[in-house]
């Protein structure tokens, strides 16, 4: 039997998104309304490969990456930028080939890094793999009651209980003016951690490209007039996705975050879906992974394989981050959306 490994178009061959969608470990990060998310925002060139075969036309394998040339942080293949992680849905077998298909089509570039859910259990010996992140996920099988007794009592259930006295009401996001409202909410928070923003047209590309697609959810929380949290929630398949989420530094007392999640997760049961991700920790975070491990989810880390061989993870604990992070805390809203504008593209 005999393989091929080509150069695809997702939007111009309906054979990616239907292997995706049919893939158990398929994701929204490898379907193609990502890649428009990505190419439409942050301009990278697209570089997606599948294993065909050649007698039957079927494919039996795919791999996404993006090609990122800056001037800043070099020029590298990633199999996703700013994705927590996509899942390699080739045969480990053929693991390297693609790696070195790759760099034939692409040779100067500096390294190539693929982001997986967990090892590769037999990766080939020219990669290396790195941890600096985790995930959390919960098994919502059992049933939204059950799913609920799970949760730690003082830490979330009780938090769940008061907050729902507040007369707290969830909206769904729909426009441009509600998506705003989120962003507002997104820049202080990051700005509250030291982090960088993402730039306000990644969201506004999510909305106009996953939306319509019933791929996204943008929760928001009012609170006597006001939207004091809100949430980018991807639902694909059988799982939600808690990906970003911001919230009024001024009313955590009120315990919106809790009341937010709560609610997205009654969504998610009621929808059937069997799993919801919290999303990406690093592993220097305890704080967050403490949050996120109290709602009976299991943490599950990120593995990263990287070829060449050498130290390409700088998490929210390295040197350089620091800095950044100290700084990022004093410099005004207006100076951070420009940050994530012009700076957030060379980080993906």
């Amino acid at each position: 039997m005999a393989f091929i490994l080509k150069v695809i178009s997702p939007e111009n061959d309906q054979r990616w998104d239907e292997f995706v969608d049919m893939h158990p470990y398929g994701a929204i990060y490898h379907h193609s309304a990502w890649r428009q998310v990505l190419l439409s925002t942050y301009g990278y060139t697209p570089f997606y490969i599948a294993l065909e075969n050649s007698a039957t036309g079927r494919f039996e394998g795919i791999l996404p990456f993006m090609l990122i040339k800056s001037r800043i942080t070099g020029k590298r293949l990633v199999s996703l930028p700013f994705t927590s992680y996509c899942p390699m849905l080739i045969p480990e077998s053929k693991l390297e080939e693609v790696v070195r298909f790759a760099l034939e089509q692409h040779p100067r570039v500096e390294f190539v890094e693929l982001k997986c859910l967990g090892n590769i259990e037999n990766a080939p010996d020219i990669l290396e793999r790195q941890s600096g992140y985790m995930t959390h996920i919960l098994d919502l099988g059992a049933g939204q009651a059950e799913v609920f007794k799970s949760f730690h009592n003082t830490c979330i259930r009780q938090r769940i209980r008061r907050a729902e006295k507040n007369q707290m009401k969830l909206k769904m996001g729909e426009t441009e003016e509600d998506l705003n409202k989120f962003y507002e909410l997104h820049i202080t928070t990051r700005k509250k951690h030291g982090l960088p923003p993402h730039p306000y047209a990644f969201f506004a590309n999510m909305l106009h490209i996953l939306r319509p697609k019933g791929f996204m959810l943008v929760p928001l929380l009012e609170h006597q007039g006001q939207i004091i949290a809100g949430a980018i929630v991807f639902r694909y398949k059988n799982t939600f996705i808690f990906e970003y989420s911001a919230s009024d530094i001024t009313k955590l007392n009120i315990s919106p975050n809790q009341f937010l999640i709560w609610e997205v997760i009654k969504i998610a049961c009621s929808e059937g879906a069997r799993f919801f991700d919290f999303g990406r920790s690093s592993l220097t975070n305890k704080t967050l992974i403490d949050f996120k491990s109290r709602w009976g989810a299991n943490g599950h880390q990120l593995m990263y394989y990287y070829y060449p061989k050498v130290n390409r993870i700088d998490t929210e604990g390295g040197f350089s981050r620091q800095i950044l992070t100290f700084a990022n805390r004093f410099l005004p809203c207006s100076v951070l959306r420009l940050e994530g504008k012009y700076i957030y593209p060379h980080l993906g």
